[in-house]
């Protein structure tokens, strides 16, 4: 018995001997990773130095990961040794290796965003302004694990025996223990365990929404705003422009980096501005419809929901009081179903960057080939060209993007320089200067931008409108490669309203959100003009300056980025994952104190109550009834069959390849499939230029020249610039004998400045028959050869 015995012993050294060195091997690498992700931030100016307390915190919390990791795998260790000699090492080491990698990966997310990822993760394909580096990644592991294979020789040499196994497994769970007290910040933290933990959070997170008011958000509209007070009195509507820049934080504005947009310096010495303004969310493609409707965001912005939702924004209420309305923005709309939206809102003129024309040029591509769209300076200077006087009051919206990863602006040697001009002159510290030298494109844009806007200001003054317009001006969220002082930081962005109607300037510091925006300037139409606003409205913000006693709470739900709402706002408390902080002058964040603890319930009971809000209301269609909505649900209803014939031919995800599909049906005259395919095209992105045109043209072809017509002559309209358009439409006035409408056509096509020879082709036929006088014979034929010609376009 005792031989046995001593045998036993010998065999839990010898398994001790093996996974000891392995597990301690592995704390090594993450401790290279930390050094890693200290030295990047340093870099780039961020941090002051690599080694600091946080970097001692980072080791902590690393040594309290890699006990429970060690502690998890010394079962599996044990057993599959018990099973096969040298089978529990290998397996402990693939395993440690692929959570280096994963560690390896989210810091360097980290370093990227200045964010760590969480439960976003799910989301994160679809977000265009992630930035990540594979190769990066790559050379942070590749260095990580030959420092792990150097140091495990070494340490596998110097290990001591320890006899006992659960002992040291005690030893692992009590160092996780500690670790679990310790204070815990996204630069200090493992982000393999953040992320673990806010998934878990996500998953097991309850959204039952249990109350008794069917629309939860309907409140009776205010027709007062203390905006009123900054205004002089009205002899008309006014115009009102609101333009949204990509990016622009309140560093810019009333922050560190106020040197590089001068000009927007200059328009704040004349406007109201907001000293503690918040954006709602922490993308730009949800910022927009916060602004416009002050909705709520579903899981990852509203336009992103999949089905259509009532509800009433300054788009449709404006409409309803003789507004014309635009939308403005150099880049896809397609991008998160912003088209969608804006087909649902009945805008007047939608100018993206279908719309452009050859005078102008875009965005220099990225390393993908890919370009965002037009930069900030075409995107006004078109606006202007386009713009028409009107007897009825404008609604016009910008959406720039110059400000906007990958930084691809005009004339980019020129800004560089002046920004190298700027810092050499400007006094910053130094950590600042490394930073901004470090991001020189970046700060590049946002010169660029600045001078782009006064440019458009300056425009605008030329305007005999120019005295009755309001000017609303804001970021859409703080860019994540801007360090952040405090984790409300990512929200803060400047609000301007300038215009020739205010009494004065005036700096407001109470805290305000975008969702205040369009409930305010709701109110400043009703009080000054009498405008005529739905009694029930289901916004998420109030008014933008809150007199001092107002009783009513001020509720500031945070969307950090695709499925993160994880940070909320009540009176003067922030919550934000968990943690509860006093909200003060500028603000600045400090922890509760003791006497303060009571109202913490209060606040986690509202935050709660307002994500399961947000999700019903969202997901169930309950923001406001549909009595009350002016905007109708138009998409096209498809039965159950052709949506699984559409489902056999089309996967849902390349919309340009379904169109290839729903053009070849035509040519091959099954005409009913192909614009049912179209009808479905356009349902998901109704401003599927292509996909518009071949309906016109299908309906030409099935003999059905009214409805040809009428489709094509509101794709030139949509689409001035686009050609195509042009020339489908010329065919249906040819096919039907309508040759005489070309003159119409031509005037169009030269205002818009459209070049093409195809068209001046179709333009020479048409006016020689008119001229000869004669009916078009054998139709067929000539259709069966105009068709050859369009699939030749392609």
């Amino acid at each position: 018995m005792l031989e046995y015995r001593e045998e036993h012993i010998e065999s839990k050294e010898r398994k001790l001997r093996d996974f000891i060195p392995v597990v301690i091997t592995f704390f090594v690498g993450l401790v290279v990773l930390s050094i890693y992700q200290n030295a990047m931030l340093y870099a780039i100016g961020v941090l002051d130095s690599v080694f600091n307390s946080s970097f001692l915190l980072n080791l902590l919390h690393h040594l309290g990961y890699a006990s429970v990791i060690s502690l998890f795998l010394a079962f599996i260790f044990n057993l599959l040794e018990n099973k096969k000699p040298g089978l529990g090492l290998r397996v402990v080491q693939i395993m440690l290796i692929i959570l280096l990698l994963l560690e390896a990966v989210l810091i360097t997310y980290y370093v990227q965003n200045f964010e760590p990822l969480g439960s976003d993760f799910l989301g994160l394909f679809k977000n265009k302004e992630i930035r990540f580096s594979l190769l990066q990644a790559s050379v942070a592991t590749s260095i990580t694990l030959t420092v792990c294979f150097i140091c495990y020789k070494y340490i596998a040499s110097f290990y001591t025996v320890i006899s006992r196994m659960y002992p040291l497994t005690i030893v692992f769970f009590s160092i996780f223990l500690a670790t679990l007290y310790s204070d815990k910040k996204p630069i200090n933290e493992n982000k393999t365990q953040y992320l673990a933990h806010h998934v878990t959070k996500r998953l097991l997170q309850s959204y039952s929404y249990e109350g008794a008011e069917e629309y939860p958000l309907v409140r009776p509209f205010q027709k007062e705003t203390g905006l009123s007070g900054y205004f002089k009195p009205m002899d008309t509507l006014p115009n009102i422009k609101i333009i949204i820049m990509d990016g622009l934080g309140n560093e810019f504005v009333n922050g560190r980096f106020t040197d590089f947009m001068p000009n927007l310096q200059e328009l704040k010495r004349k406007s109201l501005s907001w000293k503690n303004f918040l954006s709602n969310t922490g993308e730009s493609h949800a910022a927009f419809p916060t602004i416009i409707g002050s909705l709520p965001f579903g899981e990852s912005g509203f336009t992103t929901l999949s089905d259509f939702t009532y509800r009433n924004t300054l788009y449709s209420i404006l409409r309803e009081n003789g507004y014309k309305t635009s939308f403005n923005h150099g880049g896809n709309t397609a991008l998160f179903n912003i088209d969608r939206f804006l087909e649902e809102e009945k805008v007047d003129q939608i100018f993206d960057r279908n719309n452009f024309g050859r005078e102008f040029s875009l965005q220099e591509e990225d390393a993908a080939g890919i370009t965002l769209g037009y930069p900030d300076g075409a995107l006004f200077s078109n606006f202007h060209k386009n713009a028409k006087p009107s007897v009825r009051p404008k609604l016009d919206v910008f959406l720039t993007l110059s400000t906007k990863v990958p930084y691809h602006i005009p004339e980019i040697d020129t800004y560089t320089h002046k920004v190298a001009n700027i810092v050499e002159t400007s006094g910053m510290k130094a950590s600042e200067q490394r930073f901004v030298r470090s991001n020189e494109e970046l700060f590049a844009s946002f010169v660029y931008a600045d001078e782009a806007l006064a440019q458009f200001m300056t425009r605008e003054q030329l305007s005999p409108d120019f005295s009755t317009t309001i000017y609303v001006i804001t970021g859409s969220h703080q860019l994540s490669e801007l360090s952040q002082d405090n984790a409300l930081s990512k929200y803060r962005v400047p609000l301007l309203i300038f215009s020739p109607l205010l009494k004065s300037a005036t700096e407001i510091t109470n805290v305000a959100s975008h969702a205040d925006i369009a409930p305010s300037l709701l109110g400043l139409l009703s009080e000054k003009q009498n405008s005529k606003v739905p009694d029930q409205v289901g916004f998420l913000g109030g008014d933008l300056i809150r007199e001092s006693g107002t009783k009513d709470s001020k509720e500031v739900p945070l969307l950090r980025s695709a499925y993160r709402l994880q940070d909320y706002i009540l009176d003067d408390l922030f919550y934000s994952d968990g943690e509860i902080y006093k909200l003060e002058k500028d603000l600045n964040l400090r922890e509760l104190e003791d006497d303060e603890e009571t109202r913490v319930s209060l606040l986690e009971e509202r935050y709660q109550n307002f994500k399961i809000v947000n999700r019903y209301v969202t997901e169930s269609n309950r923001i406001i009834p549909k009595s009350v909505s002016l905007i109708e649900d138009r998409k096209p209803k498809f039965t159950k069959e052709e949506l699984i014939w559409i489902e056999s031919v089309f996967n849902g995800k390349d919309f340009d390849n379904a169109y290839g599909h729903a053009k070849q049906l035509a040519f091959d005259k099954d005409y009913g499939r192909a614009l049912l395919l179209s009808e479905y095209i356009l349902s998901e992105i109704p401003r599927h230029a292509d996909t518009e045109i071949l309906m016109g043209r299908v309906r030409a072809w099935q003999g059905d020249y009214e409805r040809s017509i009428q489709i094509l002559n509101n794709v030139i309209r949509k689409y001035p610039k686009y050609e195509d358009g042009y020339c489908a439409l010329m065919d249906a006035y040819f096919w039907s004998g309508k040759n005489e409408n070309m003159y119409e056509i031509q005037r169009l096509a030269r205002k818009n400045g459209i070049l093409d020879k195809i068209l001046n082709e179709k333009f020479e036929r048409s006016l020689a028959l008119i001229r000869q006088g004669k009916e078009v014979e054998g139709k067929s034929a000539i259709e069966q050869e105009t068709v050859e010609i369009g699939s030749q376009r392609k």
